[in-house]
C-alpha cells in the first residue's frame, strides 16, 4: 500500500518525536581527562619485599603528626574525588571498615602510609571511601642477583659500571647510576629535615629519572646471550604497574571524577606515569608544584 504524501510526512514527524526523548536521555560523554596525582612515598614501616628494605620511621610522634598535617594540607589542593592506596583489592573490606571507624575517631591508626597519609587525606577531602589499587606479582630478584654473581655482573647490580675505554654507552650508564645513587639513598628516607622536604625530593623529576634508569640501565643489563633474567624481572615489574593502572581504570567514574590521587611506593611512580602519559582518559599532573607552593 502506498501512503499519500501527507501521511508519510505525519509518520516521519511521529517517529522523530519518539526518537528525540530517547536521544535526550543519553548522557553526554565527558571530554575532559581525569587528572591523576601520583604521590610517591617511602614506606613508613619499611618493606621486606623491596630490594632496599628502608628504615621504619615512627609517624605517631607529635612532630611527625604535625608534619603529616602540613603535607596533607598541600595535597588537599588536588581536590581529588578519590584517593587510592597501595593495598590489594582483597583488602578493600578491611579498608572500608577501618576508614569508617577512622572518620568516627574510633580507629587507632597504624604507622604505615595507608593509614597515616591515605586515610588522613581522604578524610580532609571529606571522601566516603578509600580505594585499593595494588596488584602483587612475584618478582624473581634472587635469580637476577644469582646470575650477576655467577657471571661477574655484580658491579651492575651495585649501580656502578667498570667502564672500558671507548665504551660511550658504559660511560653514560656509569654517570646515570652515580646520579641514581645520589637521588635514591639506600636508607629509605629521602633527604630533608621534614616530611614535606622529603616528599619534594621523592616526587621530583630527578627521582623519576633515577628510578627509570634503575630498570632500564641497571636491571635490564643483567644477563647475556639468550639469557634475559634482568630484562624479564623489569618486564614483570612493568606488568605489575599495568595491573595497578587497570585497578584505577576499573574504579573511576567517568561521569563524576575530575581528579584522583594515588599514594604509592615511589619506585612505581615513573612506570605508572609512562603508562598514563599517552592515555586518552587520564592526565598525569605532577605533585611537586603543589608541594612547593606557598
Amino acid at each position: 500500500m502506498v501512503l499519500p504524501t501527507c501521511f508519510r510526512s505525519l509518520l516521519a514527524l511521529a517517529l522523530l518525536s519518539f526518537a528525540q526523548p530517547s536521544a535526550a536521555q543519553t548522557p553526554a560523554m565527558p571530554t575532559a581527562k581525569i587528572k591523576v596525582y601520583i604521590v610517591g612515598t617511602f614506606h613508613f614501616d619499611a618493606s621486606e619485599a623491596d630490594i632496599n628494605h628502608g628504615k621504619a620511621v615512627d609517624m605517631r610522634t607529635p612532630q611527625k603528626q604535625r608534619e603529616l598535617d602540613e603535607l596533607v594540607s598541600k595535597l588537599q589542593k588536588t581536590q581529588a574525588d578519590k584517593v587510592f592506596v597501595e593495598y590489594q583489592l582483597q583488602d578493600q573490606p578491611r579498608v572500608d571498615s577501618t576508614y569508617a571507624l577512622y572518620r568516627q575517631k574510633q580507629f587507632k591508626a597504624g604507622n604505615n602510609e595507608v593509614y597515616q597519609l591515605g586515610y588522613r587525606l581522604a578524610d580532609k577531602l571529606n571522601l566516603p571511601r578509600v580505594y585499593c589499587a595494588d596488584a602483587q606479582l612475584g618478582l624473581n630478584f634472587d635469580a637476577v642477583q644469582a646470575y650477576a654473581k655467577q657471571h661477574g655482573q655484580e658491579a651492575i647490580m651495585n649501580g656502578f659500571m667498570q667502564v672500558q675505554p671507548g665504551d660511550s654507552l658504559g660511560q653514560l650508564i656509569a654517570t646515570r647510576n652515580r646520579l641514581r645513587k645520589v637521588a635514591l639513598p639506600a636508607g629509605g628516607e629521602f633527604p630533608g629535615a621534614t616530611l614535606l622536604a622529603q616528599f619534594k625530593v621523592a616526587n621530583s623529576a630527578a627521582t623519576d629519572r633515577a628510578n627509570m634508569d634503575g630498570y632500564l640501565l641497571t636491571g635490564a643489563r643483567v644477563g647475556g646471550g639468550n639469557n634475559y633474567v634482568g630484562a624479564d624481572v623489569a618486564g614483570d615489574y612493568f606488568k605489575r604497574n599495568v595491573r595497578i593502572y587497570t585497578n584505577l581504570l576499573r574504579q573511576v567514574d567517568v561521569q563524576h571524577d575530575k581528579a584522583i590521587v594515588l599514594i604509592i611506593g615511589v619506585g612505581h611512580a615513573s612506570l605508572l606515569k609512562s603508562i598514563l602519559h599517552y592515555n586518552s582518559l587520564f592526565e598525569v599532573v605532577e605533585v611537586l608544584p603543589l608541594l612547593e607552593a606557598k
